[in-house]
């Protein structure tokens, strides 16, 4: 990303009135934090920014400022000065949203996952930055928009959950400054970690307790992984979003180097959640599916039955250990 980059970027905000929002399926709080923050940021200079998350939004993720403007669809016959894609690597991983693309005079993405299959006209794309949110910042930056505490939280809750409370291998100094930018300009770490690790719905903890009685490792314990089906979902009268870190717990495990969660979801199409907290890269494992994502976190989602989905899986898991 260079610095002509991101002024073509900050000349876009700044000329468009108007602005579809898009991030990519099964949304994390990378996300859904840039696309409040962006909502905001339009807001506030008086344009309209419209969001779009098929996949609705993590109960984890509704004390985010501007939520409540996040839209399940494209309004029907809606068009757009530019469409925005945030945090998301490649088109096949914006769900029903990339059918709307063509109703946009251009496109801007910002991302931090490393990948070639991009589809825009200006890219802000660092795939050294721990989250999305780092490069949003800089561009609202560059754009002189006033970074309001709200703005502020919504990007701080993106780049919490991206480095898992600043845990993981990817966080570089730069990622401590934007954060420590972000605090002084009024967000509160301690409202974001209490919101979303301190907090569960009763359907979120039994679903958690379903995924970890289901819990076992392969490969030498190498690899530990956990599924939750659509009756323990149905039972639990829980919905998509309540398996929200889950997988990290599955990760924890000793001697695991790759934790796995596997979820039927209601269509019947398995979402396949993959971390590492060994340096080996879950995102070519994804990608093999169809899937994305970067290093440390990365997801894909196979048509098939849940166990030919486990099998599958694993298989490439243990193959990208022994390379």
């Amino acid at each position: 990303m260079t610095k002509s980059e991101l002024q073509k970027a900050a000349r876009a905000f700044r000329e468009g009135d108007s602005f579809l929002v898009l991030s990519h399926i099964n949304p994390d709080g990378d996300a859904l934090g840039c696309m409040c923050a962006f909502g905001l940021a339009a807001q506030s200079l008086g344009k309209t920014a419209v969001l779009v998350s098929p996949d609705g939004v993590p109960d984890t993720y509704r004390f985010l400022h501007g939520i409540e403007n996040v839209l399940p669809k494209v309004p029907e016959g809606a068009r757009f000065d530019v469409a925005v894609i945030l945090d998301c690597d490649g088109p096949g991983r914006l769900g029903d949203g990339s059918d709307s693309l063509s109703r946009c005079g251009r496109t801007l993405e910002i991302d931090h996952h490393p990948g070639d299959d991009r589809v825009s006209d200006i890219r802000l794309i660092d795939s050294s930055a721990a989250s999305s949110a780092e490069i949003l910042y800089e561009l609202l930056v560059e754009a002189e928009v006033t970074i309001t505490p709200e703005i502020a939280e919504c990007l701080l809750t993106a780049i919490v959950t991206d480095t898992g409370c600043f845990r993981f291998t990817n966080v570089q100094p730069s990622t401590l400054k934007t954060a420590g930018e972000l605090v002084d300009r009024g967000a509160s770490i301690n409202r974001i970690v209490h919101r979303v690790y301190e907090t569960r719905s009763l359907a979120s903890a039994k679903i958690l307790g379903a995924a970890l009685a289901s819990l076992k490792t392969t490969a030498g314990g190498q690899i530990a992984y956990a599924r939750v089906t659509r009756e323990q979902m149905h039972e639990a009268q829980a919905d998509e979003g309540e398996t929200e870190g889950i997988a990290n717990y599955v990760r924890s495990i000793r001697g695991a180097r790759i934790g796995i969660l596997f979820r039927e979801a209601p269509d019947g199409t398995v979402r396949v959640s993959l971390r590492s907290g060994d340096h080996l890269d879950m995102s070519q494992v994804a990608r093999l599916f169809g899937g994305g994502g970067h290093r440390a976190a990365a997801g894909c989602v196979l048509s098939c039955p849940l166990d030919e989905a486990i099998e599958l899986v694993l298989g490439a898991a243990q193959k990208w250990i022994k390379s």
